[in-house]
């Protein structure tokens, strides 16, 4: 979390982003407004529309109830029936039929006049008689005409649900039967022409239509009986609506819009139900418009973001990558690209920095390998001497005796000092430091025969070519006559032995000498620690200390007690080019 926050933190892309995201919210906000207020508008339409189509049926129906109820008005003062309603008893039987038949007639006549009339009849009161256009003359019903009749002088249609039939209906008063009308004009509206009147809204499936009393008892008429779809409580609710419009309700598990136009003339509101998916099918293009938006929004985000990560900031971030990777000492870093922009002049100047950098440490460290070098060949020249004195010595002394092995002495004394004295690389085949190693043991043989064997290992097969520092395994051959089998008289033995590992090649020469104790291993182990200028630097000394100037501090010689009884010494090589881990002597 603190890398991350470190490194984004205070970061210029995360700026850049933020402000980004602050011009963009206000532009999709505006979006989002444009986009409600379009939906709005299109159910707005859509809310208009439908009313406007309810309210023109509405209007033709208050139109044709209007009709029927002027021909209503026009036959209360027909003669033939107010003739009935005051002169029946006095009438005889011939103008009493030709009254009933030109009556019914009239009735038959307003019947026809509209698809929405079922039956005209008229209630005569005085002489308890009922004239029908479909029935002629009935029984007079009084508790039909008691909830038939409307009081006189109530405005509006007034349309009457009874037993299951709608009536329109008018009375004329008289005072000759106190309060109670001489007749009563009845109208039975056609409920099954009004249900089809309402099938021209069923342009939808599950869509359906009602006529709903404000007065009445509740449903004047649906369009469909099997089709009842709101509650009697919805119903209640819409009584309680004023004026026009458009209102979503939830059904089951469907949702529906409810268009309600009110009639005042009629007393009735007509009810529209259509399912939300017909009027959200338009709006649907806003949803998709308001998706593409979204997504618009969202993708010229993300372009943006990668743009400015990928022109801005990562380039940044491997500038200081680079820069952290200079801070950690690593000065071989280098940028690499093909920019013409401002950055491509920051990466330019960076890396003529670090090759600056590396060309001026390179001049240090040069510096240095000289000293080191000049140190080595110091201390090979003190090897030389070293070995030259004791084999004039010995030479003298077999020409004094006129000993027989002065010719194989002096070959070997050649090879010997021709190797160390070429001019070559300091570094040489492992192969050629054994043989060197193997002519220097000759000569000690020759110089003490019988006293002592030498056995050496075969280099191994894959080291044989690899090349190892000069004049690194003589002295320790050299360190075992001196310190070990020197005082021997016979059976002395050194033995140099090979052994490889995954690490590399371990070299390790050890004596069966009995000359050094202890103390005096412990001693010259700590010779190999001491750094003082004033120690005579000569035998495994110099090896140790050319071992540590060229490998580093990992490598080195290890000093302990032999198996075979005297001095063992390993010889560990780790680092230099590569091909080397580890040697052991």
């Amino acid at each position: 979390m603190s890398f991350w926050k470190s490194r984004l933190g205070n970061s210029v892309f995360v700026r850049l982003v933020i402000m980004f995201l602050i011009i963009m919210i206000p532009i999709y906000m505006l979006g989002l407004y444009i986009y409600q207020w379009g939906l709005n508008t299109v159910k707005e339409e859509i809310s208009q529309s439908t009313i406007a189509q309810s309210s023109f049926y509405l209007e033709g129906l208050e139109n044709e109830i209007e009709r029927i109820k002027i021909l209503q008005y026009d036959c209360l003062n027909d003669e033939n029936l107010n003739k009935l309603a005051v002169r029946w008893e006095i009438m005889d039987q011939h103008d009493i039929i030709e009254s009933i038949r030109q009556l019914q007639q009239r009735l038959v006549t307003i019947q026809n006049s509209s698809e929405y009339i079922k039956d005209v009849s008229i209630d005569i009161y005085p002489i308890q008689r009922t004239v029908s256009s479909n029935a002629g003359i009935t029984d007079f019903d009084m508790e039909e005409y008691e909830n038939i009749r409307v009081p006189y002088g109530v405005k509006g249609a007034q349309i009457i649900s009874y037993n299951g039939g709608l009536y329109l209906s008018t009375v004329q008063e008289g005072s000759v039967f106190a309060n109670d009308p001489l007749y009563l004009i009845k109208i039975e509206l056609d409920r099954d022409v009004l249900k089809r009147a309402l099938d021209q809204f069923s342009t939808y499936e599950e869509s359906g239509s009602y006529l709903v009393s404000r007065t009445g008892t509740g449903v004047i008429i649906n369009q469909s009986d099997e089709n009842s779809l709101f509650t009697g409580d919805i119903m209640e609710s819409i009584r309680h609506i004023d004026g026009n419009g458009m209102v979503s309700s939830r059904t089951g598990n469907n949702d529906y819009y409810m268009v309600y136009v009110e009639s005042d003339y009629l007393g009735m509101v007509l009810v529209r139900y259509i399912p939300s998916e017909y009027i959200q099918t338009p709006i649907n293009h806003f949803y998709a418009w308001v998706w593409i938006f979204s997504i618009s929004a969202v993708l010229i985000i993300i372009i943006y973001s990668f743009h400015v990560y990928k022109v801005m900031r990562k380039p940044m971030l491997e500038l200081v990558d680079s820069f952290r990777e200079v801070e950690s000492g690593n000065l071989q870093v280098s940028i690499d690209h093909d920019m013409k922009n401002e950055f491509g002049y920051l990466y330019r100047h960076f890396n003529e920095m670090t090759r600056k950098l590396r060309m001026l440490i390179d001049q240090v460290y040069k510096q240095k390998i000289l000293m080191q070098r000049a140190e080595l060949k110091q201390l090979q020249s003190q090897i030389n001497p070293h070995f030259l004195y004791n084999s004039l010595f010995m030479i003298n002394t077999m020409v004094r005796v006129n000993d027989d092995n002065i010719i194989p002495f002096t070959k070997y004394l050649g090879e010997y000092f021709r190797y160390i004295t070429r001019n070559s690389s300091d570094y040489v085949p492992l192969i050629d430091e054994v043989n060197h190693v193997k002519v220097y043991a000759n000569i000690q043989l020759i110089r003490f025969p019988k006293r002592f064997e030498i056995q050496f290992d075969e280099c191994p097969a894959q080291y044989v070519d690899f090349k190892v520092p000069r004049l690194i395994l003589q002295p320790l051959i050299e360190n075992a006559f001196e310190h070990g089998i020197g005082k021997k008289n016979n059976n002395g033995l050194i033995v140099v032995r090979f052994q490889t590992d995954e690490k590399g090649l371990t070299i390790i020469v050890e004596d069966n000498g009995d000359e050094l104790s202890d103390p005096d291993i412990v001693n010259l182990r700590n010779s190999l620690e001491d750094e003082s200028d004033e120690l005579e630097i000569t035998g495994i000394i110099n090896i140790y200390r050319r071992i540590k100037l060229i490998y580093g501090e990992e490598s080195g010689l290890e000093i302990a007690r032999s198996p075979l009884g005297g001095l063992m010494v390993t010889l560990r090589v780790k680092g230099g080019d590569g091909h080397l881990q580890t040697v052991n002597r």
